[in-house]
C-alpha cells in the first residue's frame, strides 16, 4: 500500500450533495462568549476566533433553549480540546499511562456531586458541566450519555494502544463498529437527545429499524470526519477508513480510496432518508418527538460538514481555498514537520543574526566521544520532555535582553549565538523541573511535559540538557566560563530552594527576602548571561559603568520577576497559557501576597487559603478580592511601574539603548491599565 503516491488530493462534494438545510442556532455569539469565559476559567487555554469550537455546537443543534445549548456548547468544546490534547501526546509508555489516567478521571468525573477529585482542569470542568446536565437529564437519556461517553473513551485507548503496538489494521466491518464509538457517536446522538427536551424516545431506541438509523447517521458524520481529518491524521501515521479500504484493497491509490469513502457517506444520505421512511409509529406523542429527532440528526450531519470549512482544525488557514476547490496538499510525516517547526522556531528567535545555530540541533548532536549510549537514537528518547516543551514557543524575551545588552558590549555574532543558546536551553530545562515542583499542569497554554513523559523521566532530561548545555558553554574556550556558569546556577537553585522552602513551610518573607531570593532564583540567568558577554566583550568599561549595568540587570530581574507574579493574578493572557490564578493553587507567597500579609499580620484569610493549595476558582476569586482590599494588587502595580522607569533612567546613564528601552516599555504595557479592569 503506497501512501506517498500523490502529492494533492480531491475532496468529494460532501455539500452540494446533501439533502439536508443547513441552520445556525440564534444564540450562538452570546452563548459562545460565556462558554470561553467559563472554560477559560479552569485554566484551559481557549478562544472561539481561534478555534470554532462553539460553531459546530450552533450549526449540528440549531433548535434548542439558549439554557440547554449553553450545557453542550461547554460540553462539546471540552471534548474537542480534550480531543486535541490526546491526539498531540507521542506515543510511549509514560504517555499512554498518562492518557488511561486522564480518560479514566475523565470517566469519573460523570457522576454525582460530592463523590469526584478531579486531577486535571478538563475533569474539574466536565464534573461542573455534568452536574448542569443532571438537573434536567431523564434516566433514560442518562444511562445513554454515559454509555456513550465510556465507550468513546474505551474506543480512544484501544486505539491509541493499536498505535503503540503496530496491531494488525482492523478489517472494514470492524472498523465501522469500533468507528461508531471512537467517534462520540452515541454521546453525540445522546446530546441532541438532551438538548431538544425529548423524555419519550426510551422505547424507540430499542426498536431495530430506529438503531439502524441512529447507525446510519453515526456512519455519516464520522466518516465525514475521515475524509477531512485523513491530511492530518496520515501524517500522524493514525488510520482511517481510507487506509482500511487501501490496506483491503492494494490496488486502490490515495484518490480512489478518498472518493469511495466520499461515495459511501452519499450513499448513507439516501440510507438514511430510506429507513426514516421506514420507522414504525408509536403514537402521535412519540411519533412527534422521533420526528424533532430524526431532524436534529440530520442538522447535525449538515453542520458538521459546514463546520469543517470553518475551523481551523482540518484545513488551518487554508480552508477557504479548500472549500472553493476541495484540493488538499499532502503533509508530511509529522515528524519532519515538528523538527521545519523548531528549527524555524530557533531562527526567529535569532532573527536579529545573520547565520542560525539551532539548539535543538546541537542539543541532539552534542555526544560524548566516551559513551556509546549518546547516538542519536537514544538521545532523541532521552529528550522527548525538552524537544516537547521546545514545540511550543515562548516570549523569547530572554533572548531580546540578550541582544539588546550586546548593544553596548558588542560581543562578536559568534560567540552571541552561543551565549543566546545557553542561555536558552538553561532556561527551558528549568521550567521542566519547575513544573514538577510547583504541581503545574499547563505551560504555554498546552499540557505540562511531565504529564505526559512523566516525572523521572521529565527530572533526568532536565538534568542531562542542563550537563549538555555545560558542555556546549566550554566551546567558548575561555577559563573562567566553567566557574561563572556554576557560580550562577548555584544562586539559581538557591533561590529556587528558598522559594519553595517558604511555600511548604507556610513562612511568608518580607519584601527585601524576597527580593534577595529572586535576585539568585530569577535573576540567575540574567546575571549569568551579562557575565558571559562581559567575558568576551572587546568592550573595556570603568567600574562606573559597569556597576550601572549590574544594577539595571538587578531592576530588570526585579521588573520581570514582580510583574510575572502580578500578572498571575490578573493576566487574561496568563490565564490562558497556564491556569487562573496558578499562584494561589501553589500556595506560593509572590509579592502581591507578600505585600498583603505583612502589611494585615492580623487577618489570615490569605494565608489560610495558601495553605489549602486549592483549586476552587471561587475560592481564588475571594483571595483576588482581599488583595485588591488590601491595596497589594495595586501596590504591586505601582512598584513595578517605577521599576521600568529606573531602568529607562539608567539606561539614559548609560547613553541609552532602543533596543533595550522597547523591551522594557513593552513589559510595561500591562501597566498601563488599572488591574481591576483586567480582572475577570
Amino acid at each position: 500500500m503506497d501512501i506517498t503516491n500523490t502529492n494533492s488530493i480531491l475532496l468529494p462534494d460532501l455539500l452540494s450533495t446533501c439533502p439536508f438545510k443547513v441552520e445556525c442556532n440564534p444564540a450562538y455569539e452570546a452563548v459562545s462568549d460565556e462558554t470561553t469565559a467559563w472554560i477559560n476559567s479552569y485554566g484551559i487555554p481557549y478562544k472561539e476566533t481561534t478555534y470554532k469550537c462553539n460553531l459546530v455546537t450552533a450549526l449540528c443543534i440549531p433548535h434548542c433553549n439558549r439554557s440547554r445549548f449553553r450545557e453542550i456548547c461547554d460540553f462539546w468544546v471540552l471534548l474537542l480540546l480534550l480531543d486535541d490534547v490526546l491526539d498531540s501526546v507521542p506515543i510511549s509508555k509514560d504517555a499512554d499511562q498518562s492518557k488511561q489516567q486522564l480518560s479514566k478521571n475523565m470517566m469519573e468525573s460523570m457522576q454525582p456531586a460530592g463523590l469526584f477529585k478531579p486531577l486535571t482542569p478538563f475533569a474539574a470542568a466536565l464534573h461542573d458541566c455534568w452536574q448542569r446536565i443532571l438537573i434536567n437529564i431523564t434516566p433514560g437519556c442518562r444511562e445513554r450519555f454515559l454509555a456513550g461517553f465510556q465507550a468513546a473513551c474505551e474506543a480512544s485507548l484501544l486505539q491509541a494502544a493499536n498505535q503503540k503496538n503496530r496491531r494488525i489494521v482492523p478489517d472494514l466491518e470492524t472498523y465501522i463498529k469500533f468507528r461508531r464509538n471512537a467517534s462520540f457517536g452515541l454521546l453525540s446522538l445522546s446530546c441532541i437527545e438532551y438538548s431538544l427536551e425529548l423524555d419519550s424516545l426510551d422505547e424507540c431506541w430499542k426498536n431495530d429499524t430506529f438503531k439502524c438509523f441512529v447507525d446510519y447517521t453515526i456512519d455519516t458524520f464520522s466518516w465525514t470526519n475521515d475524509i477531512y481529518s485523513f491530511n492530518v491524521e496520515q501524517s500522524r501515521g493514525d488510520y482511517s477508513l481510507i487506509t482500511i479500504l487501501m490496506h483491503a484493497d492494494l490496488s486502490l491509490n490515495i484518490q480512489q480510496a478518498i472518493d469511495r469513502v466520499g461515495q459511501m457517506v452519499i450513499s448513507r444520505y439516501a440510507d438514511i432518508q430510506r429507513v426514516r421512511s421506514e420507522l414504525i409509529s408509536w403514537g402521535p406523542k412519540i411519533d412527534s418527538q422521533v420526528e424533532t429527532f430524526v431532524n436534529g440528526c440530520t442538522a447535525l450531519i449538515i453542520g458538521n460538514v459546514v463546520w469543517s470549512f470553518e475551523t481551523p482544525r482540518y484545513f488551518g488557514t487554508d480552508r477557504e481555498e479548500v472549500k472553493r476547490t476541495r484540493r488538499v496538499t499532502l503533509l508530511a510525516p509529522m515528524q519532519e514537520n515538528l523538527a521545519e517547526a523548531i528549527n524555524k522556531q530557533e531562527i526567529n528567535s535569532n532573527s536579529n543574526t545573520t547565520e542560525d545555530v539551532s539548539s535543538q540541533q546541537t542539543i541532539h548532536q552534542d555526544q560524548s566521544t566516551f559513551n556509546s549510549i549518546s547516538t542519536a537514537k537514544y538521545m532523541d528518547k532521552l529528550l522527548q520532555p525538552y524537544d516537547y516543551l521546545k514545540s511550543f514557543p515562548g516570549k523569547n524575551i530572554r533572548t531580546k535582553l540578550i541582544h539588546a545588552f550586546n548593544y553596548w558590549f558588542k560581543t562578536s555574532h559568534e560567540k552571541l549565538i552561543i551565549i543566546d543558546d545557553i542561555i536558552d536551553k538553561l532556561h527551558n530545562s528549568s521550567l521542566l523541573i519547575d513544573d514538577i515542583e510547583d504541581g503545574s499542569l499547563i505551560r504555554r497554554g498546552s499540557a505540562a511535559a511531565h504529564t505526559i513523559y512523566g516525572i523521572p523521566l521529565t527530572i533526568n532530561t532536565a538534568e542531562l540538557v542542563c550537563f549538555l548545555t555545560m558542555q556546549t558553554a566550554f566551546k567558548l574556550d575561555h577559563p573562567r566560563v566553567g566557574s561563572v556558569l556554576v557560580d550562577h546556577l548555584v544562586e539559581l537553585h538557591k533561590g529556587q530552594g528558598l522559594d519553595i522552602w517558604w511555600r511548604e513551610n507556610h513562612i511568608c518573607p518580607n519584601e527585601d527576602e524576597y527580593c534577595q531570593m529572586i535576585n539568585g532564583k530569577s535573576g540567575g540567568l540574567f546575571h549569568l548571561a551579562i557575565e558571559l558577554l562581559r567575558l568576551f566583550s572587546p568592550v573595556k568599561f570603568d567600574m562606573k559603568k559597569n556597576e550601572i549595568i549590574n544594577d539595571l540587570c538587578q531592576a530588570l530581574t526585579f521588573l520581570f520577576q514582580i510583574r510575572d507574579d502580578y500578572c498571575n493574578l490578573v493576566s487574561e493572557e496568563y490565564t490562558l497559557n497556564k491556569s487562573y490564578c496558578e499562584d494561589i493553587t501553589e500556595g506560593k507567597y509572590s509579592f502581591p501576597i507578600i505585600h498583603a500579609i505583612n502589611t494585615h499580620p492580623d487577618d489570615t484569610r490569605l494565608s489560610d487559603i495558601l495553605k489549602q493549595h486549592t483549586d476552587n476558582i471561587d475560592v481564588k476569586r475571594e483571595a483576588i478580592k482581599l488583595l485588591h482590599e488590601f491595596g497589594s494588587i495595586e501596590y504591586t502595580r505601582d512598584i513595578c511601574l517605577k521599576l521600568a522607569n529606573k531602568c529607562n533612567e539608567l539606561i539614559d546613564k548609560l547613553e541609552g539603548n532602543l533596543y533595550l528601552s522597547m523591551v522594557i516599555n513593552q513589559l510595561a504595557v500591562i501597566f498601563q491599565v488599572p488591574a481591576e479592569n483586567k480582572v475577570e
